[in-house]
């Protein structure tokens, strides 16, 4: 028999220290956000600086810009350091928000053929029925049998029966609203189109990020101001007031925009 005393235990785990590491790692998490409506007027210093002064940490600015002309194409990526905090807080700060002229629009970039569909079903699919997925995270989820959306980064020429043609390969439209300056006249840039859940799923789809009247258009659903920042925030189209069919959540915006505006 040894007279070698046994070996002590490992010691415990520092819980602590895998915390640190899991607070670093969060830190150094980059996402990217996708910033549309933009001047043409707008650089990438100009678009740094104001996401700088909200307290956010850039890694990347991206303007992307026509392959022809080498004019910008109205919308841009800026890359954020800081994982899903920092972009909740520069989605907060900066949606909706003038840049250069222009009420710009902010929310988290997703990789080409992504939608916000989840675990609640899709159009048509298991769980909605009519409603498009009745329930969960994912498009419409809170079942609705009509689904507003929102297209942005719109050629100023573009009408709403040039946007009804586009829309209506997918199914009904009840309702396009597209914004326009109440001084000027002049087109928003982006606008509301609302059609039943399962039809406005395909279609969001279908047309997001692709060419209308030569600009890549974004397209998802407009969600209402308390579902934080995965949709977009939606004018009421009555006289005050967000609400109705929806917005882009968890963002800045106060007063209310009316079909004039």
């Amino acid at each position: 028999m040894s007279d070698r005393s046994a070996s002590p235990d490992p010691p415990p785990a520092d819980d602590a220290g895998a915390g640190a590491d899991a607070d670093a790692g969060a830190a150094e998490e980059e996402v990217k956000l996708y910033v549309g409506n933009l001047s043409y007027d707008t650089s990438e210093d100009s678009l740094r600086k104001a996401f700088i002064s909200c307290g956010s940490t850039i890694s990347d600015v991206f303007l992307p810009t026509d392959r022809y002309t080498g004019r910008p194409r109205g919308f841009a990526f800026v890359t954020l350091t800081g994982g899903s905090a920092a972009a909740e807080k520069a989605i907060s700060a900066m949606d909706q928000t003038d840049l250069d002229g222009r009420s710009i629009r902010v929310n988290v970039s997703k990789p080409r053929g992504e939608s916000d569909r989840g675990g609640g079903g899709g159009g048509g699919g298991g769980g909605g029925g009519g409603g498009g997925g009745g329930g969960g995270s994912g498009f419409n989820a809170s079942g609705l049998s009509d689904v507003k959306l929102y297209v942005g980064n719109l050629n100023f020429d573009t009408t709403e029966d040039s946007l009804r043609d586009v829309f209506s390969k997918y199914g009904t439209i009840s309702d396009i609203f597209l914004p326009t300056d109440r001084e000027s006249g002049r087109p928003r840039g982006f606008a509301f189109v609302t059609m039943p859940a399962a039809e406005a799923e395909e279609a969001c789809s279908a047309i997001n990020e692709t060419d209308i009247d030569g600009r890549t258009v974004r397209v998802n659903e407009s969600l209402p101001k308390s579902s934080g920042y995965g949709g977009r925030r939606g004018y009421d189209r009555g006289g005050g007031g967000y609400g109705g069919g929806g917005g882009y959540g968890g963002n800045r915006g106060g007063g209310g925009y009316n079909r004039d505006y």
